[in-house]
């Protein structure tokens, strides 16, 4: 039996989609955009305090390795040959912090965000005590802290 032939389908683009409560994989055909495949795991999260997120590091990164293995796998199935993946982009969590220990790699503790309605209550609050700030302020606030 003659093995089946893979499908060329021009340069393709996969993104990795690392979020707080799942991390995806998508592959995309360029010249269409069509959604050709996908994989999406759930994360944990833990909430130690209000406002708080934590998660394993560990854990997120062996779901960006098993979205992208599971992803490849699915387009073997469909005969879409993965070495035509040409570009890999990358979003993820940037209001989330890990440390890392330098010598043997390994994280020193729990990546550790917080969630958006605690930025809004923490933000009111600060407004609230100063009464200096109007809303020009906040918005600015707001703003400086997703975009700078």
């Amino acid at each position: 039996m003659a093995a089946s032939k893979k499908a060329v389908l021009g340069p393709l683009v996969g993104a990795v989609d690392q979020g707080t409560s799942s991390t995806r994989f998508l592959v995309f055909n360029s010249k269409t955009a069509e959604l050709l495949s996908h994989h999406q795991v759930e994360i944990k999260q833990e909430f130690p305090r209000e406002g708080w997120v934590e998660q394993d590091p560990k854990e997120i990164l062996h779901s960006v390795y098993e979205c992208i293995e599971k992803t490849c796998e699915k387009l073997g199935q469909l005969n879409i040959d993965i070495s035509n993946i040409k570009a890999i982009g990358v979003s993820n969590q940037r209001e989330t912090t890990v440390v890392w220990d330098k010598i043997t790699g390994e994280p020193l503790y729990n990546a550790v965000g917080f969630t958006f309605f605690c930025f809004l209550n923490e933000r009111k609050s600060l407004l609230r005590q100063t009464r200096k700030f109007q809303l020009n302020s906040e918005l600015f606030f707001f703003f400086s802290f997703f975009f700078f």
